[in-house]
């Protein structure tokens, strides 16, 4: 995973849960939370009548990513200044930002193996900064095996 979602020796990892993450968010938005379903697009369709469908499907080849999505419904707006009605196109390039309780949400955080020692102390002291106390630990995951 590691080797996978960075570019450098240097990470963080947030452990949580499904119901941690649902619990955690206090955002006036509504937030849908779903399983990503990993499909073989030639072989399975995705189900049309479900609106949020699209949005949480996956090519099968990222299956090994075992995802979970937050999706937000906004419509478009429709004015009725003059009897025209126009819609508005925002764009949204970087996601939506959603309030949520850190305290509830992070049980673990899990730094890169290969991270130098003082990026883990790095971010224990920022941890500790906040006024968090998160277990954090180093992985090691590149540790020869015990026999």
């Amino acid at each position: 995973m590691w080797k996978l979602y960075l570019k450098s020796d240097v990470g963080v990892a947030i452990q949580s849960t499904y119901k941690l993450l649902k619990k955690s968010i206090i955002d006036d938005e509504t937030v849908y939370i779903g399983k990503v379903k990993y499909i073989d697009y030639e072989t399975e369709h995705i189900n049309a009548g479900n609106i949020l469908a699209p949005f949480v499907h996956k090519r099968k080849s990222f299956e090994h990513e075992k995802e979970i999505r937050g999706v937000i419904l906004r419509w478009p707006e429709i004015t009725d200044g003059t009897k025209t009605m126009t819609q508005s196109k925002d764009t949204i390039i970087s996601g939506i930002p959603i309030e949520v309780d850190i305290d509830t949400l992070i049980q673990k955080i899990y730094i890169s193996p290969n991270a130098p020692i003082w990026f883990a102390e790095l971010a224990k002291s920022s941890v500790m900064k906040y006024g968090y106390n998160f277990e954090i630990i180093h992985s090691k995951l590149n540790s020869s095996p015990l026999f």
